[in-house]
C-alpha cells in the first residue's frame, strides 16, 4: 500500500511540474496560477517520501534507561567549572 501511496505522490509531484511549466510557457510570464502549482509540490513531495504508512519500525524503538546507573559527578565543582555560569562583562 505504500509503494501506491509513494507513486502517486510521484506522480502528482510531476503533473504539478508539468501544469506550472504549461501555464508559464501559454501565459508568457509567471503568473498567479503557476506560483499555486509550484507552492503545491511540496505537500506532494512528502507524500511521496513519507515513511511506511503508520507501520513500527523495529530499529526505532527507544529503550528504556537503567535509572541504577548514574553519572559520577564530583560534589565538589564549583558554578563556573564548565563554563555556564561564566560572567560576561
Amino acid at each position: 500500500m505504500s509503494g501506491v501511496i509513494r507513486a502517486i505522490g510521484w506522480i502528482v509531484s510531476l503533473v504539478l511540474i508539468i501544469l506550472s511549466l504549461y501555464s508559464i510557457i501559454s501565459s508568457g510570464e509567471v503568473g498567479h496560477q503557476s506560483w499555486i502549482f509550484l507552492l503545491l509540490i511540496p505537500f506532494s513531495v512528502s507524500l511521496a517520501l513519507s515513511s511506511k504508512g503508520g507501520e513500527i519500525d523495529p530499529h526505532n524503538i527507544s529503550e528504556e534507561w537503567d535509572e541504577d546507573e548514574k553519572a559520577d559527578v564530583e560534589k565538589n565543582l564549583q558554578a563556573g567549572d564548565f563554563g555556564f555560569d561564566t560572567p560576561v562583562l
